[in-house]
């Protein structure tokens, strides 16, 4: 008989995380898998020579939180019996508990199995997968793992890859700082109205006035010059990333055209933008993390919204500015972000 060896490949771990957006709290899963018999199951007449089998499942996986899940399970199995030259129809259901590995796909599960096919038996099993979010509700999984028959005493091999779809409500957007502006005005003189001719109709005499056509809406020194005032106007960016992501969320795009359009409407404006992260993972990779997700707004402005690069600077802080020191889903996310703020004074004329 041949005996396979199934080895999970955890490709694609390189590949950027999809942004999530919403609020998981089921997810549905339908596979095909491979299950291998254990090599004395396939000598033996007793279990009719079984040897592997295909077939398709279901599974239903329950959000506990960020770290487990716990899932049901229901599949249905064609083996090869009679040394290849019949076959039978097996069923097989149970549940698991999944331990989600965080900033990565990676996850380990083990629970306990109940198969039906040339032989009904009860089985403990563990195993290890990887899944690669395609979108906020669709993500693909492969899975190994290993079946002990705790009745018979053979252990059979599994390889189980599919599709899932997730349930759950769509995130709120979280709450950026807009611009805000306050206008601090300095003290007005008070204007002596002495007119003999005011031809600019300024409220000064085109004797003493010394800036002539000034506008009539404007208000003006004793002079006949335009009043200004200082206005101080400031600008706070605050962008939320997903976990173990550096790609903007759609959500947070029109918070980056307002940087850009402000620093385009004050062009002596500069800005630093500094990039955090959470503290789940290494200081050293939440450090290039960080730094990643500062750059990525600073490309952003640079080559989509014409921003001078030297404008422009990016730091990674990593974990070193918590804004929260919590552990839950809602504590890391609001550390997972990009901030910049902008200040400057402008001279506007006074308006009557």
């Amino acid at each position: 008989m041949k005996t396979f060896n199934i080895t999970l490949l955890a490709a694609l771990i390189s590949s950027p995380l999809a942004a999530e957006t919403i609020d998981k709290t089921w997810e549905l899963g339908v596979f095909g898998d491979y299950v291998k018999s254990s090599t004395s199951k396939e000598n033996s007449i007793d279990w009719q020579q079984i040897e592997a089998g295909r077939g398709l499942g279901i599974d239903l996986q329950k959000i506990i939180n960020d770290r487990w899940n716990v899932r049901f399970e229901l599949a249905k199995t064609r083996y090869d019996i009679q040394n290849g030259n019949d076959t039978d129809y097996g069923k097989r259901y149970g549940v698991d508990a999944i331990y989600k590995i965080e900033d990565s796909g990676l996850y380990m599960f083990s629970g306990v199995r109940r198969f039906n096919n040339v032989n009904s038996y009860n089985a403990v099993n563990v195993g290890a997968g990887y899944s690669f979010q395609i979108n906020d509700r669709f993500s693909l999984y492969s899975e190994a793992a290993v079946y002990r028959d705790v009745d018979y005493g053979h252990t059979d091999q599994g390889f189980k890859i599919g599709i899932k779809y997730a349930f759950g409500d769509v995130k709120q957007a979280p709450i950026v700082n807009k611009a805000v502006k306050q206008e601090v005005m300095t003290v007005k003189p008070a204007v002596t109205k002495v007119m003999v001719i005011d031809t600019d109709n300024d409220g000064v005499s085109d004797e003493n006035d010394r800036c002539a056509n000034t506008p009539a809406n404007v208000k003006v020194d004793s002079k006949g010059c335009a009043l200004y005032s200082e206005k101080s106007v400031a600008i706070k960016l605050n962008v939320i990333f997903e976990n173990n992501s550096s790609l903007v969320k759609p959500a947070m795009v029109d918070d980056i055209q307002r940087l850009a359009d402000f620093m385009k409407e004050y062009k002596d404006t500069s800005v630093v933008i500094e990039g955090h992260s959470s503290a789940s993972g290494t200081e050293e990779y939440n450090l290039m993390l960080s730094q990643k997700r500062a750059d990525t707004i600073k490309d952003l402005l640079i080559n989509k919204h014409s921003i001078d690069a030297s404008r422009l600077s990016a730091k990674g802080f990593g974990e070193t500015q918590l804004i929260t020191t919590g552990s839950t889903r809602a504590d890391n996310s609001v550390n997972r972000r990009v901030v910049a703020k902008i200040e400057t004074t402008v001279k506007e004329k006074i308006i009557k």
